[in-house]
């Protein structure tokens, strides 16, 4: 054998016996295998007591290192949400964030899940219904005193008032008649006629005063408030039914004198010409009006005004209805005090319809 042979055979002999580990046999070992964790030039993060390799892992199966769960695929699962303990009954007051979340020692849950009561939906309820449209509350009062169609028809009528005035202790103190004419068709057509000679009439916005016959402007203003009251007496409640001269504010269920009422509250709307957008800068007060309604047959049963020229609240009491040509009508209106003693009382003597024009409601 040649020098050179020799020497090769021997630098592979003394090789394998270099690789050989203590206790085995001399052969060819695997390639180790290279995770993130080991590769050169990295720090080797010290392994948990217990765990075979780097990762956690146990046979084919990995597990994460920080939370315990197994890893399955490239993206493990997420850790479930663990579920709070239930709420103690003594517990301190839950504050608000700007978030619309609630804040609870120390955990957030949403106002969209939070159980509290809900709010009172009255300021955003949409408001009520006027006139006779469907869903009006007035309806209820129509079927029983016919609608204001039906009192329209009546056209022209002639009343006989008879107007009593009573002291403190009940006793009559005063006693005059009037004579009414009217147009049922229009809201502001009325003649009233006086047995110490005064005549008061208005057609529309116009207002006139006469004594004797003769033109007497300075009762101008006393005849305004006495057509307004007389008129509102005649056409009441029909006169509610008109959308656009009154809107119905309020209906509610309100206890009076020991009996149960519907009350619906109505407000004289402004003319068109005075109608605003918006709130207004000085507001001015209007006519309202309580009508207080039987429950069960929505007859009415009182009448509160309170007109904007005087901003006085008087309360009528509606009695002896009776029917005139299909049409029924209060016969007797009483004002009372907060005693229900009688102040005044307006009875119709008679009445009967009449034909009439526009020159019966102008000055002659």
């Amino acid at each position: 054998m040649s020098l050179r042979l020799l020497s090769s055979v021997l630098i592979l002999t003394v090789g394998a016996f270099a690789q050989a580990q203590p206790g085995g046999r001399p052969g060819a070992q695997p390639a180790p295998h290279t995770t993130p964790a080991n590769e050169p030039g990295k720090a080797t993060a010290p392994k948990p007591a217990g765990t075979a390799g780097s990762s956690g892992s146990i046979g084919t199966m990995q597990f994460d290192p920080d939370t315990g769960w197994p890893m399955v695929g490239p993206n493990p699962p997420a850790a479930p949400a663990k579920t709070p303990p239930p709420k103690a009954v003594d517990q301190p007051a839950a504050t608000t964030n700007a978030a619309g979340s609630r804040d609870v020692d120390g955990a957030t849950r949403f106002a969209a899940f939070d159980r509290r009561p809900p709010q009172d939906p009255t300021p955003n309820a949409p408001p009520l219904v006027s006139g006779t449209e469907l869903g009006s509350p007035l309806n209820d009062v129509f079927k029983t005193v016919r609608t204001p169609g039906e009192f329209k028809k009546l056209e022209g009528v002639v009343v006989w008032w008879r107007l009593t005035t009573f002291g403190e202790q009940g006793e009559e103190i005063g006693l005059r008649e009037v004579t009414h004419t009217a147009d049922c068709r229009f809201s502001e057509r009325d003649r009233l006629e006086y047995q110490d000679g005064r005549t008061f009439g208005r057609l529309g916005a116009q207002v006139f005063a006469e004594l004797r016959g003769m033109p007497w402007p300075t009762l101008n203003d006393v005849a305004s408030q006495d057509l307004m009251l007389f008129g509102l007496h005649l056409r009441t409640p029909w006169c509610f039914g008109d959308a656009h001269d009154f809107v119905v504010l309020q209906k509610d269920v309100e206890e009076r004198s020991g009996e149960r009422y519907v009350r619906l509250v109505l407000e004289r709307r402004p003319p068109a010409s005075l109608e605003v957008v918006g709130p207004e800068l000085d507001p001015k007060p209007r006519d309202r009006f309580e009508l207080l309604c039987d429950p069960s047959s929505g007859q009415p049963r009182e009448l509160v005004h309170r007109f904007a020229s005087s901003l006085a609240t008087r309360r009528v009491l509606l009695e002896d209805w009776q029917e005139f040509e299909g049409v029924r009508m209060p016969h007797r209106r009483t004002y009372v005090d907060e005693a229900l003693r009688p102040k005044t009382r307006l009875e119709i003597l008679r009445i009967a319809r009449q034909r009439i024009s526009e020159r019966d409601f102008r000055l002659l």
